[in-house]
């Protein structure tokens, strides 16, 4: 028995497939304004509003406009880890001058040794990544032995380079603390556009410490994982973006603000 449908019910029924698949497709998406070398070359200025960017995910990191503290998207919800340490949900019309983003789903869950430190971690994880080539979404909640992290103060224009900023960090350093690390992997040929390698920060489960993260020593946890297989890159239409030089190898300025080595 063949089934025929009329031509407008099939035209609905395949207008909900592709609306659907986009949506897949949307939520396995990494969203992104602005690029990590206009981050390091001074572009502070806001970019685009929290509201703006959550039509696009729900989890991610970044930074405020005037690089006021360190930016945490978990379920949602955006938290600022500010140099003074303390930590607060912030409003959808705060701004920013860099984020990732994505819906979290996670594909993959993993169960770490105990007792890693953050190298050690890093080592473990990339071993288990099913491919080098894609970028992951990375979440890992935990126990944590010790956990040492850092946030910058805001800054005023004329804005220096965040090498030159990241000379002012606070450090923080936590003991047997609870929390969750959120972040992002990428390959090495994201270089210019985002971190390659890791890139996470922190959140207290308590909600009471947060900010980009050094180092760990793991008790017990476990990672969860989202691979993303598109990439939505936003380029701001602000002068401060426009007229930024970009064409410098920021690699090791990078690697030494990553590190928190000034």
């Amino acid at each position: 028995m063949r089934l025929f449908l009329p031509s407008a019910i099939f035209f609905f029924a395949t207008q909900l497939l592709a609306t659907a698949s986009v949506a897949q497709s949307d939520r396995d998406t990494l969203f992104q304004v602005s690029t990590i070398d206009a981050l390091l070359a001074g572009v502070y200025q806001p970019l685009a509003t929290l509201d703006e960017v959550l039509t696009h995910g729900d989890f991610g990191l970044g930074t405020f406009a005037g690089l006021d503290g360190e930016l945490i998207l978990v379920a949602g919800d955006i938290y600022q880890a500010a140099a003074d340490g303390t930590v607060r949900k912030m409003p959808g019309t705060a701004a920013t001058p860099f984020i990732s983003l994505t819906w979290f789903d996670a594909d993959e869950q993993l169960q770490p040794p105990p007792g890693l430190d953050y190298a050690a971690f890093k080592t473990w994880l990339e071993a288990e990544l099913p491919s080098p080539n894609l970028t992951y979404a990375v979440r890992v909640d935990g126990q944590f032995a010790s956990i040492h992290y850092r946030s910058v103060p805001a800054q005023e224009p004329p804005y220096r380079p965040l090498k030159e900023v990241a000379k002012e960090q606070t450090y923080f350093k936590r003991e047997k603390i609870a929390g969750t690390l959120i972040g992002f992997w990428c390959p090495s040929y994201v270089k210019g556009l985002n971190v390659p390698g890791f890139h996470l920060h922190f959140l207290s489960d308590d909600r009471a410490s947060a900010g980009h993260l050094l180092d760990f020593s793991l008790t017990k946890g476990k990672v969860t994982l989202d691979p993303t297989t598109g990439w939505t890159l936003e380029l701001p239409m602000d002068k401060a973006f426009l007229r930024a030089n970009l064409g410098t190898d920021r690699a090791e300025a990078l690697h030494a603000v990553e590190q928190g080595k000034p």
